[in-house]
């Protein structure tokens, strides 16, 4: 019984072939889909501040760009005004800038601010009332 060695070359071609489409899918399976593309580590993603500039900045490495931001109150203590975001993220295009801010919606519209968003337009806008205090916030993406 002789081996065939064209079939061996096959076999072995198809083998390979296999493997790596079944590592692929593997892996594609565990990838995020759709504009919520990125996982934080906490449970209901919702990032302060300094965690909310790490993860746009590691998305952007990455290629990406805020879709969406929601906004809300973290502590309402006088004083101690802390806010907590979410994103959604989509692929963005080449040469695009972004800018995106939450905070009070008077201090969002002051001049200071606005300074930071020249030639961007915005994209997307929210404002959110805390139900105990009615402070508001507001959160919004700026766009080139």
């Amino acid at each position: 019984m002789g081996i065939d060695r064209q079939d061996s070359k096959r076999a072995g071609k198809t083998g390979a072939a296999m493997a790596a489409l079944m590592l692929l899918a593997g892996c594609m399976t565990h990838q995020p889909t759709g504009t919520d593309a990125y996982r934080t580590s906490s449970i209901d993603q919702w990032l302060t501040t300094d965690d909310a500039d790490k993860a746009a900045s590691a998305m952007s490495a990455k290629g990406m760009m805020p879709a969406t931001i929601n906004c809300r109150f973290a502590d309402t203590t006088p004083g101690k005004v802390a806010y907590r975001s979410k994103f959604t993220w989509k692929r963005a295009p080449a040469n695009t800038r972004y800018h995106w801010e939450v905070g009070d919606p008077a201090y969002l519209a002051s001049k200071d601010v606005a300074s930071s968003r020249v030639g961007l337009r915005r994209t997307f806008a929210k404002t959110v009332r805390d139900p105990a205090t009615g402070q508001k916030v507001g959160c919004s993406i700026w766009v080139s």
